[in-house]
C-alpha cells in the first residue's frame, strides 16, 4: 500500500493555504503540544493550521536535546 500524498488544505485561522501529509513525517510533527493547548485547537478550529499559525499553540522540538550526550 502506498503513503498518502500530501494534501493542500487551507488553514481555518488564517486562511493560508499549506501541505499536510497526514502521518508522522509531516512538519506539525516537529511541534510539541501541551494537553491543554491541543484541546484548546480541538474547540476552536475544525482542521490543521498552517506553519505559521500552529507557533502559537506548540513548541518547536529541540532535536539536539533529545540526543543523549556524554
Amino acid at each position: 500500500m502506498s503513503e498518502e500524498p500530501a494534501t493542500l488544505k487551507t488553514c481555518p485561522r488564517c486562511g493560508k493555504t499549506f501541505e499536510c501529509l497526514h502521518a508522522p513525517g509531516c512538519w506539525c510533527f516537529d511541534y510539541s503540544i501541551s494537553p491543554e493547548n491541543l484541546e484548546k485547537l480541538k474547540l476552536e478550529y475544525n482542521n490543521c493550521l498552517c506553519p505559521d499559525c500552529l507557533p502559537a499553540y506548540g513548541k518547536k522540538k529541540d532535536k539536539e536535546a533529545a540526543t543523549p550526550t556524554d
